[in-house]
């Protein structure tokens, strides 16, 4: 019987380690336009009347969550509650699905795609800066701190808790968490996170495919004057273009709060922010174009034919000329909006880098997709 269960648990664990290494819940660029699953449920005096008061609904919601997507916070409450009549310019489409009806009741669920180039030009005609590029993912490691010793997979950990429970993203930033599964312990320690040890916060990006790593630190202490709970959050950002950036945030607590609550708090915070800076990085300000002449080194017509298909699935790019195709090189101009930082973000998550040599950019294919590149 012992036996029995010592293989079970064996098995439980090597199931664990596969499960949820790769979970990315991230809007691809094809979707940044389209917002899914919007509930609605709604009573009048019949139901054809409670039908239509939903689609309306459910379609002023699907614009209050693509704002939040797109534009910053701040910004938001100024357009959400535009007219309806205007809103339906913007909304090229809407599928009702999971659909239920009673006398005078009305449910479902919606799915609402919006006209990339009406929402473009209303946010630019609204002096409203935006961001339509889809971050490659995050990894959040969650380390909390207690009486100067670091956790990060030791129970309890209330602080990495919190942060598996965080709702699943559909905005432009993909944020993963560790499972805490034993190829997740066998990559990196607590100390060694807490250190920012390249070598393990790299080997445990690459396993979750994550370019960027987020270390995020937690310190709960009292105030002096008024011993109330107040929780320090230092985050350090670990990119391939970036060494690292540290945000340091504080969150003053009541008396009673819990812990628990204070670090519900700090996640939203770290999350909030982790975004804006995307959003701050790859805000589009004007809707003029840019040309930027690309050679593109290819080894056949297939291999050119599937760069181009990864072109077209770039937001901020327009348009694709090509001025010259031979069996191992392309010549093309990409006419972007933005600018060229705009536009390496924007290839990053595809694979791609833009470099300069004596012949101008360069459109290569990355061999290593994540924080491996710097090693």
């Amino acid at each position: 019987m012992t036996k029995k269960l010592g293989l079970i648990f064996i098995g439980i664990l090597t199931i664990n380690c596969f499960i949820g290494t790769n979970a990315s819940h991230s809007i691809t660029s094809k979707k940044v336009f389209v917002i899914e699953n919007v509930a609605v449920d709604e009573t009048s005096s019949t139901a054809l009347k409670a039908r239509e008061k939903a689609l309306e609904i459910g379609q002023k919601r699907a614009w209050k969550k693509l704002l939040e997507r797109m534009i910053f916070p701040e910004k938001v409450k100024k357009v959400a509650d535009i007219p309806f009549s205007e809103l339906r310019s913007l909304i090229r489409g809407y599928e009702v699905i999971r659909e239920r009806t009673s006398r005078i009741r009305y449910l479902a669920d919606l799915n609402v795609t919006f006209s990339a180039n009406e929402v473009r030009q209303f946010f630019l005609s609204n002096n409203i800066n935006y961001a339509e590029t889809p971050s490659a993912p995050v990894l959040v490691i969650p380390l909390l701190i207690r009486q100067g010793a670091a956790s990060l997979w030791e129970t309890p950990n209330p602080w990495r808790d919190a942060w598996q429970n965080l709702p699943k993203q559909k905005g432009l930033v993909d944020i993963l968490v560790p499972v805490g599964n034993l190829a997740d312990i066998r990559d990196i320690a607590a100390i060694q996170a807490l250190r920012g040890d390249q070598k393990k916060l790299k080997k445990i990006a690459k396993r979750y495919n994550a370019k960027t790593v987020v270390v995020a630190k937690a310190f709960k202490r009292f105030g002096i004057k008024d011993n109330l709970p107040i929780l320090e959050i230092i985050i350090t950002k670990i990119r391939t273009d970036q060494v690292e950036e540290t945000i340091i945030d504080t969150i003053k607590g009541e008396i009673g709060d819990d812990l628990l609550d204070l670090l519900g708090v700090g996640v939203t915070r770290v999350v909030n922010s982790i975004v804006d800076s995307w959003k701050k990085e790859n805000a589009v300000t004007t809707g003029l174009l840019l040309r930027v002449p690309v050679f593109v080194p290819i080894n056949g017509l297939n291999n050119w034919l599937a760069i181009k298909s990864q072109l077209n699935e770039i937001g901020i790019l327009k348009r694709t000329n090509l001025r010259r195709l031979s069996k191992r090189e392309a010549f093309i101009d990409l006419w972007v909006t933005g600018n060229i930082t705009l536009l390496e973000n924007a290839l990053r998550p595809k694979n791609l880098s833009l470099l300069r040599d004596s012949k101008g950019f360069v459109l290569s294919h990355n061999k290593n997709t994540n924080l491996e590149k710097n090693n």
